[in-house]
């Protein structure tokens, strides 16, 4: 083989590597960009997946921002319902005690009022009989409606200490008047009642009393109620 031929050879040969290798070059570059390629895709639907993923957390922060906001409403409607309630009753509170103020007090001023008629007609030896008769009837019935007021109105109320303690004294000082004025009638029907005795002094010192308890009772109870500007103002001078 001649020199010429060789080189021939050699340079087919170095042409066939040479070849070879470009494409061997062009199948791994051909396979890096198929890698680079599903790289991008999956680069692509990850992105794709983040963004839906922040638009559905954007959606529920947005719902839990709305459901937060409606809830806030309606615990502001809930309290402001509360504090009407509350208003109300205690507006409903303050009538009731002063209704049953003054019912008590009334009743009170009555029953004073209806013993000092009955001592009254008692004591005058020109009363008939009859209207003596009709005073006691009228003390009498006086004093069931006092006592069944002054029942309803403790058991409903609950008053303070100090104004159950002015009641009692008053029921007290009542009871006592009650069992004289009864010596006293039956004195006046069996004509043994003297001007001036002692039976005579005792009941219109408890008279005097009575009026006097009658009156500190008003007194308490109208300091006792809660709101000065409603007409508890007037109780005690309730006549």
């Amino acid at each position: 083989m001649s020199w010429e031929q060789l080189v021939t050879w050699i340079a087919a040969g170095l042409a066939i590597v040479a070849v070879g290798i470009a494409g061997w070059q062009l199948w791994l570059a051909r396979r890096e960009a198929r890698a680079a390629v599903q790289r991008t895709e999956a680069m692509r639907r990850l992105v794709a997946a983040a963004e839906a993923h922040a638009e559905q957390s954007t959606k529920a922060a947005h719902n839990a921002r709305a459901q937060a906001e409606r809830a806030w409403e309606q615990i502001k409607l809930a309290q402001a319902q509360l504090e009407e309630a509350r208003q109300e009753r205690q507006v409903s509170t303050q009538t009731e005690q002063w209704e049953w103020a003054y019912a008590v007090t009334t009743s009170a001023r009555e029953l004073v009022d209806s013993s000092q008629e009955l001592i009254r007609t008692a004591m005058d030896g020109q009363v008939a009989p009859h209207y003596r008769v009709a005073a006691d009837r009228h003390y009498r019935q006086t004093a069931q409606r006092w006592q069944e007021t002054v029942i309803k109105a403790v058991a409903r109320t609950s008053p303070a200490l100090e104004t159950q303690q002015q009641i009692v004294r008053f029921v007290d000082v009542h009871h006592r008047l009650h069992g004289q004025l009864g010596v006293l009638l039956r004195a006046v029907e069996t004509d043994t009642l003297a001007e001036g005795d002692a039976l005579s002094r005792q009941v219109l010192g408890l008279r005097q009393e009575l009026n006097s308890v009658h009156r500190q009772m008003q007194r308490t109870i109208s300091a006792s109620l809660s709101t000065p500007d409603t007409p508890t103002q007037q109780i005690a001078q309730a006549k």
